[in-house]
């Protein structure tokens, strides 16, 4: 397979069917459906695709695509998106949200794909995300828009 885009089709068909835990592994099963490719061009594939590594309820991690919803206890692949958000504190232009262990990264991902107007940016560690608020906008601006992108959150933001 020659073709960059049905590259892309491919690993996202994969991840979105299989749980996918290590670049390896992933690399191992385009390589048994006829996909040549480095592992430094599938990292590269990887990051153009946003596709993260979300913790499971059975305490592993599998390779995600952005705005797949995180699993949930009782119900692995109907959760809400923002599993796992405890808090958000705001210090000048940024917000500090803390999430539960190994989900800041997932959420990240979701509010940088949400691109709302009032953020720039997240940077996110394992339980804490770095949020950089865009020059004009306010807190109550900021918390406005989390409540509207992410309502199941709203009883969570301070106003």
């Amino acid at each position: 397979m020659e073709n960059r885009s049905q590259r892309l089709a491919l690993i996202t068909k994969i991840i979105q069917n299989e749980e996918v835990d290590s670049q390896e592994k992933l690399l191992q099963i385009l390589h048994s459906k006829g996909c040549s490719v480095t592992q430094a061009t599938l990292s590269r594939d990887l990051k153009l695709l946003k596709i993260f590594k979300r913790f499971t309820n059975d305490g592993r991690y599998h390779y995600s695509l952005p705005n797949t919803p995180a699993p949930t206890q009782g119900s692995p692949k109907t959760p809400s998106s923002m599993d796992g958000f405890l808090s958000m504190e705001f210090s000048g232009n940024l917000l500090v949200i803390r999430t539960v262990p190994a989900f800041a990264q997932p959420i990240s991902q979701l509010i940088d794909d949400a691109s709302m107007p009032s953020v720039i940016s997240t940077i996110a560690g394992n339980d804490t995300i770095l949020v950089v608020i865009r020059n004009g906008f306010t807190n109550v601006n900021v918390e406005q828009d989390f409540a509207h992108y992410f309502p199941e959150i709203a009883d969570k933001i301070k106003s």
